[in-house]
């Protein structure tokens, strides 16, 4: 899935979107940090939404590994 043209599109148009900082503690990339498009509703219970723009946030690793799949906040402002 995440090497797929669909999802890299998504993924682009995402960024586009929200920015390039981390929605829920503001971390910006460089020294260190990582940005990852998160799924607000996890794939795993949510398929349908996988390519949904409208729910996917941009967070850096530390927040979306903690997050993980067991909560579907929305940090997006």
């Amino acid at each position: 899935f995440y090497s797929s043209i669909e999802w890299r599109q998504v993924r682009y148009e995402a960024l586009k979107r929200y920015g390039r900082e981390c929605c829920c503690c503001g971390a910006q990339p460089g020294g260190g940090v990582v940005l990852h498009v998160d799924h607000i509703k996890p794939r795993s219970k949510n398929p349908a939404l996988e390519l949904d723009i409208n729910n996917l946030q941009i967070l850096c690793a530390d927040c979306n590994l903690g997050k993980g799949n067991t909560d579907q906040i929305q940090w997006r402002q």
